[in-house]
């Protein structure tokens, strides 16, 4: 065997290892985290579908089971919920209106709110599904 003895050689090359595992750390933690963010708060049964638009919630108005109507996590009255649209779609830009309704909850609480956003100047209210995975 050869040992080639003096001056070491310096590494020219640029070990990337390191940065590659803490940029997919990063990663994962995104992934993990941003479902948590979009979440309501508000624990309500989506009723199953095979297709769903893929709609900004800009405006998320949610009736749970008892038939209570909350927008974007706030209680309301349904004589108050018009009132409570038109001031946050009073901007001039159109924002997504999404109804979410627990599969539980009575037919007519979902046309009573449909009925009250359609005389708010509402334009085409979307209703939430959950996707059947």
């Amino acid at each position: 065997m050869k040992i080639v003895r003096g001056k070491p050689r310096i590494m020219a090359d640029i070990n990337i290892t390191p940065f590659t595992d803490v940029v997919l750390v990063l990663l994962i933690v995104f992934m993990v985290a941003t479902p948590a963010l979009y979440e309501s708060s508000l624990k309500v049964e989506l009723p199953h579908g095979t297709t769903a638009e893929d709609a900004r919630k800009d405006v998320v108005v949610t009736i749970d089971a008892d038939g209570g109507i909350y927008l974007d996590d706030r209680r309301v009255d349904l004589e108050n919920l018009g009132k409570a649209v038109m001031e946050m779609t009073a901007s001039g830009l159109e924002p997504q209106v999404i109804v979410n309704g627990d599969r539980n909850v009575k037919y007519d609480a979902v046309i009573a709110v449909m009925d009250v956003l359609a005389q708010s100047g509402v334009k085409n209210p979307g209703l939430g599904i959950e996707i059947k995975r």
